[in-house]
């Protein structure tokens, strides 16, 4: 069976490595144009481009296949079985979706129809869902609203961040593909109704759950605002771990891990200072401790700054990281 895969992060690419080591020919790939990346925005090829150069596996690049006549000639004359998509990053038109016999699979990371969308994993985390998981979808021209076939769900942890969670659902999601591969492959010579039939697929208004839209990540995203609560404040710094940051001094501080503050952190007189919480502006840092790092006032309560990384810098613990940006108490982020 001839398979041609599309992808782009290192999500997709870990999986196309799985299907291939599990023996199936993998024909091409398709992913994303080279671009900068990194520190020294270097121009830099997809993890998926990379994996695919390395087990000599043709590549195909395109901005946007809706426009790419020349890369869907090309797709058309490969004569695939089966078009495999994992994070592509962009929407399929009818005339991709019809050319593979045995069709195009998609495999989302979400249990659908919640978070349809470019960033399932991250909105999972910001919204401080209890579980997500991963579903094998039929792919058609709806934004991830396809049948599936198979679904499996895991619980997100209260140690799980972007890192963390992306890396379980790439297992899952490695899995049912082949799974899901090997069941196509019983279906050569039935039309898509008869396949989906045979494959037991579950319309997803089966489902009956209220659909929800995992919007891309914008740059603003990023930026912590600490007039937010500390729960939200804490979910969106877990969602988009590494990335997620504060401005000191005209400098950006990565924030990469933080806790609510809580008697049981440390011996300080906590009564005493939520006492004085009202009179503390958000953002607002009211102590720094060796014990457990830089403390700082968000709308409703107080959070730790365990780990963090001055740009510039390498990663490192809450309080070194004040030392490193010179930070004192009464010190505001955000300016």
């Amino acid at each position: 069976m001839k398979i041609v895969f599309w992808g782009t992060p290192k999500y997709a690419a870990d999986n196309l490595i799985s299907i291939v080591n599990a023996g199936y020919e993998v024909i091409s790939v398709v992913t994303q144009p080279d671009r900068k990346r990194g520190r020294g925005k270097h121009l830099s090829p997809s993890p998926v481009k990379k994996v695919a150069s390395d087990l000599g596996i043709p590549v195909l690049s395109t901005k946007s296949i809706k426009k790419d006549l020349k890369t869907k000639n090309l797709l058309h004359s490969l004569k695939a079985d089966i078009y495999i998509v994992v994070a592509f990053g962009q929407i399929l038109p009818n005339e991709i979706l019809n050319q593979p016999s045995l069709g195009c699979w998609n495999s989302h990371a979400s249990l659908l129809p919640a978070w349809r969308g470019a960033a399932p994993i991250q909105w999972s985390l910001i919204n401080g869902d209890d579980k997500t998981g991963v579903c094998i979808m039929a792919m058609e021209e709806g934004l991830d609203t396809g049948p599936v076939i198979e679904m499996q769900s895991t619980n997100i942890l209260e140690t799980d961040n972007l890192d963390i969670l992306t890396n379980r659902l790439s297992e899952i999601s490695s899995r049912l593909l082949i799974k899901s591969i090997e069941k196509l492959k019983q279906t050569k010579g039935l039309n898509h109704y008869e396949r989906l039939n045979k494959l037991k697929a579950i319309d997803q208004l089966d489902f009956k759950v209220k659909p929800s839209y995992a919007r891309q990540i914008k740059k603003e995203d990023f930026l912590i605002d600490w007039k937010q609560n500390a729960i939200k404040i804490i979910k969106k710094i877990k969602g988009l771990y590494p990335n997620a940051y504060t401005i000191y001094n005209g400098k950006r501080i990565k924030l990469l891990k933080v806790s609510i503050l809580n008697k049981d952190n440390l011996s300080i007189d906590f009564p005493n200072l939520t006492n004085k919480e009202h009179q503390i502006t958000p953002g607002q840092i009211v102590m720094i401790t060796n014990q457990i790092g830089i403390i700082v006032k968000a709308k409703d309560k107080f959070v730790v700054i365990q780990d963090g990384q001055l740009e510039g810098k390498n990663k490192t613990d809450g309080y070194r990281l004040s030392v490193q940006t010179n930070l004192s108490i009464n010190n505001i982020f955000g300016n």
